[in-house]
């Protein structure tokens, strides 16, 4: 594995800059399990990171969801409860923390997370059936692919776009070339 990726040790994480941003990729992943957790050798590195950023827009990346998405078997495989106040209370001491994006649930949401907003994105590949029941079945739909891009402007901060990896029809125009609106 590339040495830059393990600048947290043992765990596949790293810092990377790009214009004027700071990504930090953490590590959430447990050998053999599903669910996720955060040490706190993970831990103490982040905060090292967030400590070195500090006057830095930073994104903080995760595999794991830190919050309940209501999707009950996913809330299981979720980030566990205990990493998630630890890791909720550092990012708080951060207000530079622009965003926390996650995967995982393979399904777009967003929730507000230790003051800042917490995403999760679609998939390239399959999506986690949507389907709110506590007791719903473990499954997936072939939804199409998509995948979340993210456009920093120092004045707005980031808005993140959804795209769908398949080619759809179109553009097609709004107005007429005489400039009425097609309804």
């Amino acid at each position: 594995m590339r040495s830059e990726l393990r600048e947290g040790g043992e765990f596949v994480q790293y810092t990377a800059d790009v214009g004027p941003l700071r990504i930090i990729a953490l590590d959430s992943m447990v050998p053999g399990q599903s669910a996720g957790n955060l040490c706190d050798a993970r831990l103490a590195w982040l905060a090292a990171q967030l400590e070195a950023a500090k006057d830095k827009p930073t994104v903080v990346a995760l595999h794991h969801p830190p919050f309940v998405c209501g999707i009950g078997y996913m809330d299981e495989l979720r980030l566990d409860p205990a990493a998630t106040a630890k890791f909720e209370a550092l990012i708080a001491r951060y207000p530079n923390v622009e965003r926390m994006i996650c995967g995982h649930v393979h399904r777009p949401m967003f929730v507000r997370f230790s003051g800042t907003i917490a995403s999760a994105v679609p998939a390239p590949a399959h999506q986690v059936a949507l389907d709110l029941h506590k007791d719903a079945p473990s499954a997936f739909m072939m939804e199409p692919p998509a995948y979340a891009l993210h456009l920093y402007d120092p004045a707005t901060g980031i808005v993140t776009h959804h795209a769908y990896v398949e080619k759809a029809d179109g553009p097609y125009p709004f107005y007429e070339p005489e400039g009425d609106l097609i309804d």
